[in-house]
């Protein structure tokens, strides 16, 4: 990698900058979380490889993403047949409207964060078991000991509680 210091520590900057951002970008267009790990691993690691190809004072999310896109879809093509792989076209489509969306997915992510830390604990305890850990409605249901039905109303709840937190601070924001 031929690339001055200084532009090593500005390219380094953007890229730890950028990476929650390329993550979610990946998460978006790709269905496995072990997929999604390897893919922004990889994507990493190419940036790194192609760091001296950046060009310091352009778009650098611009830049990022498209090598981002581009491992997904390498990706999807290695998967080849498997039923769970979305079609290339479909990702990239949802690539497009990931990147238009742009600043305000990551504002309403940072919201979202902040919402999810002002939830009680048995609240945020039941979201990480159900989403966190990818465990079905009736298992849950099972290890607390109450109806299916019961565990999908309050899913429902701290849902609507959340996204009506997120809209209230993405106004805050916007006011101030």
């Amino acid at each position: 990698m031929d690339i001055e210091p200084n532009n090593l520590e500005a390219f380094l900057c953007e890229l730890t900058r950028h990476q929650r951002r390329l993550r979610g970008l990946v998460r978006c267009l790709l269905f496995d979380p072990r997929d999604v790990e390897d893919v922004w691993q990889d994507t990493n690691v190419l940036l790194l490889r192609k760091a001296h190809e950046f060009q310091l004072g352009t778009d650098f999310w611009a830049w990022a993403s498209a090598v981002a896109r581009y491992q997904v879809l390498t990706h999807c093509k290695l998967l080849g047949r498997d039923r769970l792989a979305f079609d290339l076209d479909l990702i990239a489509m949802i690539a497009a409207e990931t990147e238009q969306l742009g600043e305000s997915i990551d504002e309403r992510r940072d919201a979202l964060q902040l919402c999810l830390e002002k939830l009680p604990g048995p609240q945020r305890q039941l979201l990480e078991m159900r989403y966190g850990a990818g465990t079905s409605l009736e298992e849950v249901a099972g290890k607390l000991e109450r109806p299916v039905g019961s565990i999908r109303q309050t899913l429902y709840r701290i849902r609507e509680a959340l996204l009506a937190c997120i809209e209230r601070r993405i106004n805050l924001d916007s006011v101030s």
